[in-house]
């Protein structure tokens, strides 16, 4: 995306993502937008729905860039999607999954730096009960993992959802969820339900390999029966993608899948608590637009 001289754009940030990453960075963020040609507003928020209604208020094809972790990048796709601005993914939080599987870069200097490879690529948006997502919505082990990643007090990076698995392995027992996806219902005894839309999350878990985030599909996969040990090994695996080939993997795509279970748990959407089960999951085709590198591995 190549930008006349001082063409307005808008840097939204999540001063409290990634333990102030984005406080720390927005600046140089700042001056690299207007290195690029464009003379940004910056606003450092203070809540999700503040991004959203951010990016709801932009000029139908104006630039802006998101720099905070995926749960900020969701919010601010529900009001992109409304506006028709483009967005650019810039990694602010702990994780950033979305930006790692979209194939941007890291650094977000350097991803305002490549503005010009990019390319436009239209997105599919994920809603759980109403709430955007574009990587995975998740319920059962994994959420409770993400529960008690996100309160770790130590700066684990990556590794925090790993921490957290280990702790919620402790607490995890007897749990059966009910699945309906288009319509067809079935029983899934076991340890979690992800759902996913660009289809990575927990720090570099492709838990949903062969997701394609235009594809107009929700890919949704179900660990059941297992021991610790094999549980560990499917997240494992799931780093490479390699846990769909395990027998006691369920996997399969739809437009829109309910999930509830037979104890409460909580659901939840690019690492943000989104509510208790039952959920509804639904996908927007084509929704929100993105600046992404031309190869990037979650288009068909």
């Amino acid at each position: 995306m190549k930008a006349p001289v001082a063409s307005p754009a808008l840097l939204l940030v999540n001063p409290t993502s990634g333990r102030g990453r984005g406080l720390k960075l927005w600046e140089e963020t700042a001056g690299a937008l207007h290195a690029a040609g464009f003379a940004p507003v910056v606003h450092l928020t203070e809540s999700l729905q503040e991004a959203t209604d951010r990016a709801r208020a932009a000029a139908p094809g104006s630039l802006v860039a998101v720099l905070g972790g995926d749960g900020f990048l969701g919010a601010a796709a529900a009001g992109a999607r409304d506006s028709g601005a483009i967005l650019l993914p810039l990694a602010g939080g702990r994780g950033n999954d979305t930006i790692r599987r979209i194939g941007l870069d890291l650094n977000p200097v350097k991803a305002v730096g490549n503005l010009s490879r990019l390319v436009v690529r239209e997105l599919d948006l994920g809603l759980v009960n109403g709430r955007p997502y574009f990587g995975v919505a998740n319920v059962g082990f994994d959420g409770l993992a993400n529960e008690y990643g996100n309160s770790a007090r130590l700066n684990l990076g990556p590794f925090v959802y790993l921490y957290g698995g280990l702790k919620a392995f402790l607490q995890w027992r007897n749990v059966t969820f009910t699945l309906k996806v288009e319509g067809v219902e079935s029983s899934v005894p076991g340890w979690f339900v992800a759902v996913g839309n660009v289809g990575q999350y927990g720090g570099g878990l492709h838990i949903c390999p062969r997701a394609r985030a235009d594809d107009g599909l929700l890919d949704v996969v179900s660990l059941g029966k297992a021991s610790i040990l094999g549980v560990a090994l499917t997240f494992l695996r799931s780093y490479r993608g390699t846990h769909l080939r395990q027998q006691n993997i369920s996997f399969t795509l739809g437009r829109e899948i309910t999930i509830s279970a037979n104890r409460p748990l909580t659901i939840y959407a690019d690492g943000e608590r989104v509510g208790a089960l039952p959920a509804r999951i639904t996908i927007v085709p084509a929704a929100v637009k993105v600046l992404v590198p031309a190869d990037s591995p979650v288009f068909g």
